[in-house]
C-alpha cells in the first residue's frame, strides 16, 4: 500500500512520510505471534518461554526505531541510500506481479464478500461483519497452528528441527530469510517459532537470529510491489521499498554482531515474560496498549 502511494502520480505519499510508516509496520506487525503465545497461558512453563520468544521480536523493532528513526530525520541517510540504489534500477518499474497468496486470498474471502453483500446494504455493516468473519478465522488458524505443531513435537519432528535451527546466527538469519520470501509473512515464520519455543525445542537465543531474517525476508513483498509500478513517481516507490530492506539490514547490523547490544531485545523479552507469567493480564494489556492503544491515540492527536 505504502509503494503504490508513494508511486501514485498525484504524489499522494510523500517519501519523507512513508520511510517512518515503513518503520511502523516493522513494529506493527509482530502483533501476531504475540498473539500466538497467549494460546499457551495454559502452562507457566511453555508460556513463558513463548511470549518471550514474541517480544524479542517487538522489542527489536522498537530498539531499530528508535534509533534509526531520528538518524533518518537528521541526516536522509536510509531515503538517500535508497534513491541512490533505485536511481540504479529505476528501468525495472512496470512488470507485472501477481501473488499466488493473494490469489489464494482473495479465492477464500469471495464466500464471506458474497455472504456480506446478500444480507447488507449498507457498506458499513458489510465491512462489520468482513471484519468479524476475518477475526474469528484468524484466532482460529492461530490456535490450529498452535495445536498442530505441539502435536508434531511429541514425534520425531522435534529433534529433526533441533538439528535444523540449532545452527549458528548467521545460518538462523539465513533460515528466516529463505522462509519468510517463500511465505511472503514475517508474521507467519516468527509465529511458527512460538509453539516451538514454547514445547521447549528452540530457545530464544536460537530463535532471535531467525525472527531478524524473517524482518529482512518480509521486504520482498514491497520490492515485487515496485516492480509493478510505472510512472513519474515510479523511482520513487521503488526507493521506499528499497528503504524497507536498508532499515532491516542496518538494525540488524547495528544490533545482532555485539553481544552486547544484542543481549538488550532478549532481556527485556525475558523480563516481560517474567513478569506476564505472574500475571497473565500484563500479556494482554502490553498487547492492548502497545499494538492498538499507543497508535489510536497518536491517531486521535495528529488526525
Amino acid at each position: 500500500m505504502v509503494v503504490a502511494l508513494v508511486a501514485a502520480p498525484d504524489n499522494a505519499l510523500p517519501l519523507a512520510n512513508a520511510i517512518p510508516m515503513i518503520m511502523g509496520a516493522n513494529i506493527g506487525t509482530t502483533v501476531t505471534n504475540t498473539i500466538v503465545s497467549l494460546a499457551h497461558m495454559g502452562n507457566e512453563q511453555e508460556f513463558r518461554r513463548a511470549y518471550a520468544v514474541a517480544t524479542c521480536h517487538d522489542f527489536f523493532n522498537i530498539i531499530a526505531v528508535a534509533v534509526l528513526l531520528p538518524l533518518e530525520l537528521l541526516t536522509g541517510v536510509l531515503s538517500k541510500l535508497a534513491g541512490g540504489l533505485a536511481a540504479m534500477v529505476s528501468g525495472a518499474g512496470g512488470l507485472a506481479f501477481d501473488s499466488p497468496l493473494k490469489s489464494l486470498l482473495k479465492a477464500g474471502a469471495a464466500p464471506i464478500l458474497g455472504t456480506a453483500k446478500a444480507f447488507f446494504v449498507s457498506p458499513v455493516a458489510q465491512g462489520s461483519l468482513i471484519v468479524i468473519c476475518s477475526g474469528v478465522l484468524i484466532l482460529f488458524g492461530l490456535l490450529m497452528l498452535v495445536k498442530t505443531l505441539r502435536a508434531a513435537l511429541i514425534g520425531n519432528l522435534e529433534s529433526r528441527m533441533e538439528g535444523l535451527l540449532g545452527g549458528t546466527g548467521m545460518t538462523g538469519i539465513l533460515l528466516g530469510v529463505v522462509v519468510t520470501v517463500m511465505v511472503q509473512s514475517s508474521s507467519i515464520t516468527t509465529s511458527l517459532l512460538v509453539p516451538f519455543a514454547a514445547a521447549g525445542a528452540l530457545t530464544l537465543r536460537q530463535a532471535f537470529p531467525i525472527a531478524l531474517g524473517a524482518n529482512i525476508g518480509t521486504t520482498v513483498t514491497a520490492l515485487m510491489a515496485s516492480l509493478a509500478v510505472a510512472g513519474v513517481n515510479a523511482q520513487a516507490g521503488i526507493t521506499i521499498a528499497l528503504v524497507h530492506p536498508l532499515f532491516n539490514v542496518v538494525g540488524a547490523a547495528m544490533i545482532y554482531p555485539v553481544p552486547a547490544i544484542r543481549a538488550i531485545p532478549l532481556r527485556l523479552a525475558e523480563s516481560l515474560a517474567e513478569i506476564a507469567t505472574r500475571s497473565k493480564s500484563v500479556a494482554i494489556a502490553y498487547t492492548l496498549v502497545m499494538f492498538y492503544g499507543i497508535p489510536a491515540l497518536f491517531a486521535l492527536l495528529f488526525r
